[in-house]
């Protein structure tokens, strides 16, 4: 059978190789070995088409037949047009290039050891494509590795092959960010070992990596457009499942992705801005009955961000609930002045703010309450800019979109609601104690009491009849663009919602923490014997106070700047995790490139930290120069040691007869470097490597790239260098 080889490639080598580099090829090539689970007649394979490659081309009158034919070949495939890509040139693919115009002839029991010979060079379709053919023409046996005959060692191997070329093209597509194509690859490979109950190593190798692949996809899914509904919803169960296998939000199971407890609790509050307030709502209200007190406050979030915005106060009192769960164990006072607010509960909100122990938050209050009796003006501004910055900002659907408490409280379901949430319920009048009625203290917090509620807890019962929510119709909102937020100290809230410390995994919540949906107790109003309103005032509920709320607002333009400063410092568990987003894309960390003049080695001769970036600033500046327009092949002699060095010149050579050529843009950082103990002449470097790329093909433009790696680079000292003699893409 004809396979679409050529020995040039075989051995790693371009055509116009000496002698020296010939033999020197051959044996670099000899001595490596593929993966373990091979067998010995796949590496035999292998090996015997490097012989057959060595002993044609170092052969002078073999070697002339055989380049004669080679030549042809190309000649005729450029005519037809038909020329092949030459290779993306990529540090993912630090091998040869494209597919070869020409092609040897091999016997079939050799596919095996050719496969690994594509692999080897990153032809991983290939792989997969004559691999997959050659097993059509194998007996459809029962497989074991315990079975000895050539037949079933023919076929293990292929299907070795194909499992690990899929598993390879899964991760190129993970670092070109297309996670789904990713995932889909690796689950082809993992199915084809399980179906054959083969190499349970490997296939957990693939379960892992696919794990590790599930945070990039449900970003993936959750960052399609709205009515992607599908794909959105696939997003939310992956996202559901993980956290399931965790145990929850600040749970201590594992589910394999490699995300310790803070870096998911950054995980979750990064993904938040790609759902929408009724995902949220739906996701953190389950969440919150294992119980979870991370999850029961951003449910109570989702339920005033969709309260507010959708004009819907049932949802604000369901919040209300929820932060009363949340309140013994955490200062809330903060959010729940201002949910009493939304709900016109002035008296409620007045007794929150006396238990907040924010005094900047207070200060800030009163500042913008000057001239005023009572801090309501103060709180209304604050509150309005504390829901577009701490609250629209956090959902897809919501972020953009306008803040406004007049809009709020002059709807007119709004009102019809709060109406009938606070008017007394067949309750028999109590008297009035003169007393009470001179009463108008005002609290350590400087707002006044207002006796709003004659009878018991505001809002949730009145007597002995309850008040049940008025339903209203729903509002849609238009989706917006998504924007990164920022979290930081999730790990400190969590500490403070949980009694014990979290040196490592997060307390089990305690069974007390209530949820957003969890039944309440009747509460007795703190202030029911205050004074009550004269009969005339049993309805002033939304007029008197929406004067007041419209006189705070018209007047809030000096709120921007104050609001911003205080924000960034106030304790609100979500502002105050605003620093540290755990980011799914492959960052580098933040490490000061050395100065040009830096040492490359110490007095001992070792290499620096500083000499181990400028060997890999040096590599990529070569690379630009050989692949580039002026074809300067000769300057990879100066970084790259074989066999690399043999198979980027081929590549740069190739390039150069179709007269094509790629232009980089690279940034690097070195995250350390490991001498060997063993040998001071070979060092391991780890960096991050940001390649932006565009191909051109006879002067046009092509395809375009740009990736950012984990890069693994094994160097070795030569004489007075330090060259790169391997490199392989670790993430």
């Amino acid at each position: 059978m004809r396979i679409p080889l050529d020995y040039y490639r075989i051995l790693g080598i371009f055509p116009q190789a000496t002698d020296e580099q010939l033999r020197q090829a051959y044996r670099d090539r000899s001595v490596q070995l593929p993966r373990r689970e091979y067998s010995n007649q796949a590496i035999q394979g292998r090996r015997q088409l490097l012989e057959q490659a060595y002993r044609v081309l170092s052969n002078p009158d073999q070697k002339a037949n055989y380049e004669t034919q080679f030549w042809q070949d190309q000649a005729a495939y450029q005519e037809e047009g038909e020329r092949p890509s030459s290779g993306s040139g990529t540090e993912r693919r630090g091998e040869s290039s494209g597919s070869t115009t020409s092609e040897i002839e091999i016997e079939p029991e050799q596919l095996p050891g050719s496969l690994l010979i594509f692999h080897e060079l990153g032809e991983y379709e290939l792989v997969i494509k004559y691999g997959g053919t050659y097993l059509q023409t194998l007996p459809n046996s029962s497989l074991s590795l315990d079975i000895d005959d050539t037949a079933t060692k023919q076929r293990t191997d292929t299907i070795l092959s194909i499992a690990l070329a899929y598993l390879e093209i899964s991760r190129e597509q993970w670092h070109q960010q297309v996670y789904e194509q990713a995932e889909l690859a690796g689950n082809h490979g993992l199915t084809l070992l399980e179906k054959n109950n083969l190499f349970p190593s490997i296939q957990t190798e693939i379960r892992a990596e696919l794990h590790k692949l599930r945070p990039y996809r449900i970003l993936e899914l959750l960052a399609a457009p709205l009515k992607n509904k599908s794909q959105r919803q696939t997003g939310i169960k992956l996202l559901q499942s993980m956290l399931e296998e965790r145990g929850g939000i600040d749970g201590k199971g594992d589910d394999h992705s490699g995300l310790g407890i803070d870096d998911f609790l950054r995980f979750i509050q990064q993904i938040r801005s790609y759902l929408t307030a009724a995902e949220q709502k739906d996701i953190f209200k389950q969440e919150a009955q294992r119980p979870s007190s991370v999850a029961a406050y951003l449910g109570v979030y989702a339920l005033i961000a969709q309260g507010f915005a959708h004009k819907q106060p049932s949802l604000i009192l369901e919040a209300k609930r929820g932060l009363e769960g949340l309140e013994p164990r955490q200062d809330v006072s903060i959010e729940q002045s201002i949910v009493a607010l939304l709900l016109g509960q002035t008296q409620a909100a007045a007794q929150a703010l006396e238990r907040c122990q924010d005094q900047q938050a207070l200060n800030f209050i009163r500042e913008q309450s000057k001239g005023s009796p009572d801090l309501l003006p103060g709180l209304c501004r604050y509150g309005e800019h504390w829901l577009q910055t701490e609250v629209f900002a956090h959902f897809r659907d919501l972020k953009g979109k306008k803040a406004s408490l007049n809009d709020y409280f002059a709807d007119q379901d709004v009102q019809t609601y709060l109406k009938q949430l606070l008017s007394p319920v067949a309750s028999k009048p109590r008297a009035v104690k003169k007393t009470e009625k001179t009463q108008s203290p005002r609290t350590r917090s400087g707002i006044r009491r207002y006796p709003d509620y004659p009878t018991n807890s505001p809002g949730l019962e009145q007597g002995n009849t309850v008040l049940a929510p008025v339903p209203l119709p729903a509002r849609s909102s238009s989706p917006v663009d998504i924007r990164d937020v920022r979290l930081r100290k999730w790990r400190q809230y969590s500490q403070r919602l949980n009694p014990k410390p979290l040196p490592e995994t997060v307390s089990e919540q305690p069974s007390n923490i209530k949820s957003p949906t969890a039944q309440t107790a009747p509460v007795v109003n703190p202030l029911a014997k205050a004074s009550p309103r004269r009969s005339s005032d049993k309805v002033a509920l939304v007029r008197p106070k929406l004067g007041l709320m419209a006189v705070a607002i018209l007047g809030g333009v000096g709120l921007i700047g104050l609001g911003l400063t205080w924000l960034h410092q106030a304790n609100s568990p979500l502002s105050a995790l605003e620093k540290g987003q755990y980011s799914v894309a492959l960052h580098k960390p933040l490490i000061d490139i050395p100065a040009a003049d830096a040492q490359m080695v110490t007095a001992t001769g070792m290499l620096t930290l500083e000499g181990a970036q400028q060997v890999i600033e040096m590599w990529l500046l070569s690379k630009s120069q050989a692949l580039g327009k002026d074809h300067d092949i000769e300057s990879l002699n100066k970084i790259l040691a074989n066999p690399l060095l043999a198979r980027w010149q081929k590549r740069a050579e190739i390039l150069e007869q179709n007269q094509n050529y790629w232009t980089y843009q690279h940034e690097v950082t070195v995250n350390s470097l490991n001498p060997n103990a063993n040998n001071p002449n070979q060092a391991v470097v780890d960096a991050n490597v940001k390649e932006v790329a565009q191909y051109y093909q006879q002067g046009q433009v092509g395809r375009s790239y740009n990736d950012n790696l984990r890069v693994r680079y094994d160097l070795v000292r030569q004489g007075d260098r330090w060259l790169i003699q391997g490199i392989d893409v670790i993430n």
